[in-house]
Order: structure tokens, then sequence, then C-alpha cells
């Protein structure tokens, strides 16, 4: 018994701990010119631009911006994951007791609609 509470549970707390430390943070900031454009993602509304998507998957998004007077732009981005964040690198980047972020940028320039 005094084995178990001298190395193991300390080892098995130690390694508990461990698992609630650290956090991949993937955040897309979307800003466009001229800026103030409502901007929606996979077809859900996520302000004015310039504004920052919390995201959980590198993949495919389908991104739209309108605003009054321009051309409505429509496109598909693919967000890609730096390599430290790769498998099996991942692992690494959630365990260690330090925060990773997973920046992404996209900027738009809009067209102004044309008179008929």
């Amino acid at each position: 018994m005094s084995i178990l509470r001298k190395v193991l549970l300390p080892l098995i707390m130690a390694v508990m701990a461990l698992g609630l430390t650290g956090a991949v943070r993937k955040v897309a900031t979307i800003t466009s010119e001229p800026c103030g454009a409502k901007v929606w993602i996979n077809n859900v509304y996520r302000g004015k631009t310039p504004v920052e998507i919390p995201y959980n998957w590198n993949w495919y998004y389908d991104i739209r911006i309108e605003k009054e007077g321009y051309e409505t732009m429509c496109t598909r981005e693919r967000f890609y994951a730096p390599v430290k964040h790769w498998i099996p690198f991942d692992f690494v980047a959630e365990v260690l007791p330090v925060n990773s972020d997973e920046p992404q940028w996209r900027n738009y320039t809009l067209e102004v609609k044309k008179k008929p």
C-alpha cells in the first residue's frame, strides 16, 4: 500500500493533470474592402467584417460576403493546419500546458455593383 501511495498515485494524478492542459485555438479572421460587409459561413450569418470566427475542422468552408451597392461574393475556402498540428505532432500541442493558436486570414475585395 505504501508504494501505491508514494509512487503510483502521484504518477496517475500527474498524467491526469496533463490531460487537462493545452488547447489548439482555431480562428479565421475575415476582412473585406470595403469593411462592414455581412459574412455567412456555410449559410450561417457570422457578423460584419472584420469578423473572427472560431472553427473546428481544417476543411472546406463556403463563404458569402454581401454589402449594399457591391456585388455579392461567394467562394469556397479551405483552412489548412500548420505542420505543428499534423498527426502525430498535434498530440504534443494538445498535451503541453500552453495554448497553441492556428490563425487563418482571408481578405476579400468587393466590386462595385454596375448600374443597369
